[in-house]
Order: structure tokens, then sequence, then C-alpha cells
């Protein structure tokens, strides 16, 4: 009895022995199951995170292209400006100089200059016309001999001048009249020269005007047909600074608009494709319904 007794404690014992066992190893399981679960969730989470960050950087990416060949269009359409505006402003510092110098020429200043002045002043000028506008000249540039001799026909001129002044009166100085007669007679033949297609002596009849006439009623129009003769001529970077000249100093001339278009025209002759889209796209924005825009998209819908 005894013994049985014995048996059935020990088996009691061995029993709550391997139940405390089992209990243990499945919380040690338990334990590892949840640690793995941890694990993945952190690596789920970190794969999510890498995930939405490259979306990011791309979508990033995308706005950058999509933006970045606006914003080169424009740096490169500003940098030809800037390029185009130093440009005119030393073509328009020559013609001032130029233009001094021609109304220093042709205004009355009591006995008037020199003769030795007068040959030496339109040398001068001559020579500058030949080499800014290649203007073909009667005359060459001027000979040292015939600079030497200038004075003494000075001298000869002013010395009959004072023996004539007790005897007749002095000049009458030009009238008003007779420079308008002259700029009208001017701007006439080169809009002859232009319609019979003689564009060349039509540009130097245009830059003549435009050069000793900077006040006219017509020197917008004549600087504008300068570019024109330019263009005709297949000059296309000489009418672009013509029509920028239009452009920046006479921006309320009947002019102005198309000049802005063949300026963008001429862009395109010259290969600067950019800058003429630009320009012309500007001219359809400010001016939708005039007839230059109409002109304008239908020369960028050719030229695509």
């Amino acid at each position: 009895m005894n013994t049985s007794c014995r048996n059935a404690l020990l088996c009691l014992v061995c029993a709550g022995l391997l139940g405390a066992c089992a209990t243990k190893g499945d919380m040690e399981t338990l334990q590892n199951q949840a640690y793995r679960d941890r694990q993945e969730s952190r690596k789920t989470i970190q794969r999510l995170e890498e995930d939405l960050a490259k979306s990011q950087e791309a979508l990033r990416d995308d706005i950058q292209k999509s933006t970045s060949p606006v914003q080169a269009r424009q740096a490169n359409t500003w940098a030809e400006l800037e390029a185009l505006r130093v440009q005119v402003a030393k073509q328009q510092e020559k013609l001032e100089t130029l233009t001094m110098k021609f109304g220093a020429l042709t205004s009355a200043q009591g006995e008037g200059p020199s003769l030795a002045d007068t040959v030496r002043d339109v040398q001068n000028i001559k020579v500058a016309l030949q080499s800014q506008f290649g203007l073909e000249l009667d005359s060459a540039a001027p000979a040292p001999a015939n600079a030497e001799a200038a004075p003494a026909l000075a001298d000869k001129a002013q010395a009959a001048t004072k023996a004539d002044s007790t005897k007749s009166k002095p000049a009458e100085q030009p009238k008003a009249e007779d420079k308008t007669n002259t700029a009208d007679a001017l701007f006439a033949k080169a809009t002859t020269a232009f319609k019979a297609k003689k564009y060349e002596v039509a540009r130097q009849y245009y830059s003549e005007f435009a050069t000793a006439f900077p006040k006219h009623a017509n020197t917008s129009q004549a600087v504008f047909w300068v570019g024109e003769c330019a263009y005709n001529l297949q000059d296309y970077g000489k009418a672009v600074l013509a029509y920028q000249r239009v452009i920046e100093k006479y921006p309320k001339s009947t002019k102005y608009k198309p000049a802005v278009l063949k300026q963008g025209m001429a862009f395109f002759k010259i290969g600067q494709d950019k800058a003429g889209r630009v320009v012309l796209q500007d001219l359809i924005d400010r001016y939708p319904k005039d007839p230059e825009s109409i002109s304008a998209k239908k020369f960028l819908k050719e030229h695509k």
C-alpha cells in the first residue's frame, strides 16, 4: 500500500513537472513568434517609407523636368535678348555720333564752318557710313593730299566772302520748309527703290533718312524699312537689329507690331528658333486679334 501511494505520488509530481515544462516552452514559442512579427512589421514599415521617399523623389524629378525646359528657354531667350540689346546700343551710339556730325555740318552757324572743316567732316561721314552700313558712296576715304590742299581753298573762299560782304547781303538761312521738302524727297526716293526691288539702294536711302532726320514723323517707318530691306536681302542679323530699334525707340509707331512680327520671323531665319517663338508668342498674347498676331500664329503653326 505504501508502495502504491509512493508510485502515485511520483506520477503526480512527474506530471506536474511535465506540465510546467510544456507551459514554459509554449511561452518561449509565443515570445519568439511575437519577436519575429515585430521584426517583420519594422521591415514592412521601413520598406513602405523607402517606397514613399522614392515616390516623392520621382515626383520632384517629374516636376523639375516639366519646368526645366521652360526655365532653360527663358534663360536662353534672356541671354539672346541681352546680347541683342548690347549690339543695338552700340549701333545706336554710332548712329547718334553720325547724326551729331551731320547736324553740325548742315546747321547754320553764323558764317558757317570753314571749307577745310566741311571737307573733313563730309569725308569722315562717308567713311563711317561705308564701314557701318555698307553704303556705296561716290567718293572713297579722304586722301592726305586733299586734306592738305583744303586749307588753301578755304582761305581763298573766305577771302572772296569777305570781299563780297560789303557788296551783298548775307546768305539767307535754309528754311524749315526746304528741309521738309528734302526729307520728303529722300523718303520718296527710298520708297521708289524699294518698290522696284532695289533693296540695297533703298536701304541706303532709308538709312540716310533716319540719320539725317531723327525727329521726322517718318523716321520710325524709315528704320522699319531698313529692316525690311535687310530681310529681303537675306541679311537677317541686321534685320533683327533694325526691328529691335523700332521696338525700343518707337513703341507708339504704327510699325511697332509689324517690327515685332518680322523680328520673330527673322530669328527663325538665323536659327534662333527659341527666341523667335518667344517673340511671336508674346505678340500673340498681347494683341490676340490683330492681323500681326494672326500671321504669327500661322507662322508658328508652320514651324513646329
